[in-house]
């Protein structure tokens, strides 16, 4: 692009020089018309090529900026991704460690419900003897307070005699 506008400005001085070095000859009015209508195209031509430098300037200076927006907006994604990374790698450690306490606490949850387990059935058991006990307290009671009405139905009967 930049060997392109070099070659406009080359070529419209090439233009201007052939036409000054025309005219001092002494052409005839037709070829001075030419002569002048050919400067003012490439005067024409010029200002054309100078409004589309112009132009391609301003786009190039939109692109650097979009490419400038660009670029942050990837710096800023790689931001991001680094930052996930580090926080999944941070997961996976935890969850790791996690996985090991689960595989030390396993047995001793295994051992401690076998022994849950065996204190229930314990329990159990003596609850079923308590309800014996209870039984035969209760019994004993009812023997105790038979004997003890027999001896006071008794005892009457010794005292009148």
């Amino acid at each position: 692009m930049i060997q392109k506008v070099k070659s406009i400005r080359h070529t419209s001085k090439l233009l201007v020089l052939l036409v000054i070095s025309i005219m001092p000859i002494g052409c005839e009015d037709r070829e001075k018309r030419k002569a002048l209508e050919e400067v003012a195209e490439a005067k024409t031509d010029l200002v054309k090529l100078r409004a589309e430098i112009v132009k391609l300037k301003g786009e190039i200076s939109y692109l650097k900026e979009k490419l400038q927006t660009a670029n942050q907006a990837r710096d800023n994604l790689q931001q991001q991704l680094d930052e996930l990374l580090e926080d999944r790698d941070a997961v996976i450690t935890e969850a790791d460690d996690a996985q090991q306490q689960l595989e030390k606490l396993s047995p001793l949850l295994v051992e401690q419900t076998n022994k849950t387990a065996e204190l229930e059935k314990q329990a159990e058991q003596l609850k079923a003897v308590i309800r014996e006990l209870q039984t035969s307290i209760e019994q004993q009671a009812l023997e105790q307070q038979e004997a003890a009405e027999q001896e006071q139905a008794t005892e009457p009967a010794e005292v009148n005699e």
